[in-house]
């Protein structure tokens, strides 16, 4: 009678046990007002025991920017708590379920506007080549929001000049609405003949001019890319040399200079990739005029890169 009583006593207190232990498993996770954990922890394990009490559900992803900008950062969603050991049965050992890891939403990388109601490129002859032989037409581009603003000798000295007549080009094939105030631009950085620039300070200070008069003239403005005329490959002059004082293989001092305006007008201003023909077959000669198809190739890589920006 006096063992049973005991044995008794004994089954009791490790019921108490049992239950505690899944009660403070169970309330393992966060309070309601505190940030919610990102993944459940594994559940505990334990040979011949119960399992230990699961985390809490994950966290919300980053939020995102407005004009249709890429998602702007978040901080992760902090991690879930660890599941609560599993109860000790014959001799098991009960180990704690693992903590479950946070997972915040992906960062921005810019939370720059990306949809947009006119679309205009501007530039010279070159940039008209490549725009005519199949940009326009390309199937990811939305030919009633893009538009070109080109004269020959467009060079960057008649963009940074707010009285150039180049301003008054009407546009050719203009957007279905925003023609005359575009909210995107595309902007050729080209000077030749005669040239304006050999000094990354020299090119900044007439890019940055033409920056602000964009600024000034487009009261929709939103974003501009910078962008070069077409290189050789690999940014080199081919076999047969380009015309007179004309090239395919453009300054380090030009890009420095591009960036160094994107950095200045952070969140407006960006650089464009750096196109290059597919191969030297694909110049009139040594350039930098391109052949049609030479054009064509081009002008589906830049649709291909501003397809995601209209």
């Amino acid at each position: 009678m006096h063992l049973s009583s005991m044995g008794f006593r004994m089954t009791c207190r490790g019921a108490v046990f049992v239950a505690v232990t899944t009660l403070l498993g169970a309330c393992s996770g966060n309070p309601a007002n505190t940030p919610s954990p990102a993944n459940g922890g594994a559940a505990g394990t334990s040979p011949a025991s119960s399992a230990g009490a699961p985390g809490v559900g994950g966290g919300s992803a980053g939020s995102s920017s407005a004009d249709g900008g890429s998602a702007g950062s978040s901080s992760g969603g902090v991690s879930g708590a660890g599941g609560g050991a599993g109860s000790q049965s014959e001799g098991g050992t009960a180990t704690a379920g693992t903590a479950g890891s946070g997972h915040g939403g992906s960062a921005g990388a810019t939370g720059a506007a990306t949809s947009f109601t006119c679309n205009q490129i501007t530039g010279l002859t070159l940039t008209r080549e490549w725009f005519q032989a199949g940009f326009e037409s390309d199937a990811g581009i939305i030919d009633g929001r893009w538009q070109l603003k080109a004269r020959e000798h467009g060079y960057i000295t008649e963009w940074s000049n707010p009285s150039s007549d180049f301003w008054n080009e009407p546009p050719q094939s203009p957007c279905a609405a925003g023609a005359t105030n575009p909210d995107h631009v595309v902007l050729t950085v080209l000077s030749w003949n005669p040239a304006c620039c050999t000094t990354q300070a020299e090119w900044e200070a007439q890019v940055d001019a033409a920056v602000t008069n964009l600024v000034a003239k487009y009261s929709a403005l939103k974003r501009i890319d910078l962008m070069t005329v077409i290189r050789g490959p690999a940014n080199q002059v081919c076999p047969t040399p380009p015309a007179a004082n004309e090239t395919i293989s453009l300054p380090a001092a030009l890009d420095a200079a591009l960036a160094a305006i994107a950095a200045k007008h952070a969140g407006l201003v960006f650089v464009a990739p750096k196109f290059e023909a597919h191969d030297c077959a694909a110049f009139n000669g040594g350039g930098p005029h391109l052949t049609t198809s030479g054009n064509t190739a081009v002008a589906q890589d830049i649709a291909t890169a501003f397809d995601d920006m209209q």
